[in-house]
């Protein structure tokens, strides 16, 4: 059985949502956004033109750093329409070609590799070699070429395969988080309203972030916040927001939950978006033990097609969307031996 790391490709060519690279010998964000004449607010999320061209510089000056010819080429691979995005802002930024493989494994849907422009999407991530083999018939020189890979759900949980792994480490950590602080939480009604407000269409309220799914679910189980009544106000378009639930529910907190009130409340006013930092840390731990049992594995083809590519000079970039704090081990959890998201060993398979 076979056992590797996302940094065995990358070594530290890593961003996660904060956009700061582990390698400390690339450009921090600020000084990309100030570089770029970018907003100087919070980091771009990757559909958004301003991700792309923080990748773009950052890969640009990734390659000048190892003293090899300039790129002549960007590939991403994904597995979600933000990963096509990503592809077709590189495009509208460079000159250079940009190709892309949005992948999957749908074992009920026939084999298939379908083109749309310079983007290829695949249900199986095994045809990531005759797709890469027509890379290399149109030209493209690996040494020039900048390899980026996204992380989450597909070099690591690929869809199809254990990407649900990914999804239950989030869910024990908010469960874990949850229970800690109220010994005596009512688990089902958390369980129901953690699920529920996953959905798309609570994400005009979440924005798709999973601090304030977390929290509001927990403020809902201990009924400082009613669920019907925060759907009545998101479905007429009258809700505040996270930060307007906070505000609502101050007078409603138990006494246990009230240190944690806080801490959400003044994060959220210094702009914060990731508040939750306890839920963050146990996603973290969630996560690693899956990497360690083999529930969340390695996507084999892609991590073959990177060894044999960066054999050949390519320029490997990996991408997560994860907070870093779900990433990144905290100086206890250091001291508890966890390492990086990409630096722990994972089944390849």
């Amino acid at each position: 059985m076979q056992r590797a790391t996302i940094a065995d490709l990358t070594a530290d060519a890593v961003i996660y949502r904060d956009l700061e690279p582990c390698d400390p010998a690339l450009p921090r964000l600020a000084t990309l956004q100030a570089s770029l004449k970018l907003s100087a607010g919070p980091p771009p999320r990757k559909r958004e033109l301003a991700y792309a061209q923080v990748i773009q510089a950052l890969c640009q000056t990734a390659q000048a750093t190892r003293n090899a010819l300039p790129l002549s080429a960007f590939v991403v691979i994904g597995d979600t329409e933000n990963d096509r995005l990503l592809a077709a802002h590189l495009r509208i930024l460079s000159a250079l070609p940009v190709y892309g493989f949005i992948g999957e494994d749908r074992p009920v849907a026939p084999e298939a590799l379908h083109w749309h422009g310079d983007t290829a999407t695949a249900t199986r991530w095994h045809l990531l070699k005759p797709w890469a083999a027509q890379l290399e018939r149109q030209g493209v020189v690996w040494a020039r070429t900048a390899l980026l890979l996204d992380i989450d759900k597909t070099l690591l949980g690929p869809r199809g395969r254990s990407d649900g792994a990914i999804d239950d480490a989030r869910a024990e950590g908010a469960l874990k988080v949850a229970t800690a602080l109220l010994p005596s939480l009512d688990v089902s009604r958390f369980r129901r309203t953690y699920s529920e407000l996953c959905h798309k269409e609570w994400h005009s309220f979440t924005l798709d972030n999973q601090d304030y799914v977390v929290a509001t679910a927990l403020l809902i189980a201990v009924r400082a916040l009613d669920l019907a009544e925060l759907r009545a106000q998101v479905e007429a378009g009258e809700s505040d927001g996270f930060a307007g639930v906070l505000a609502a529910t101050t007078a409603h907190i138990p006494a246990d939950l009230m240190p944690l009130h806080a801490e959400l409340r003044a994060s959220v006013a210094a702009g914060d978006l990731t508040p939750f930092k306890a839920f963050r840390r146990a996603e973290l731990t969630a996560t690693l033990e899956r990497m360690a049992d083999g529930r969340l594995t390695l996507c084999d083809a892609l991590f073959a097609l990177g060894q044999r590519l960066k054999e050949q000079g390519v320029l490997c970039f990996a991408a997560s969307d994860k907070p870093a704090e779900s990433a990144m081990p905290s100086p206890a959890q250091v001291a508890a031996g966890m390492l990086p998201l990409h630096r722990t060993l994972a089944v390849v398979e």
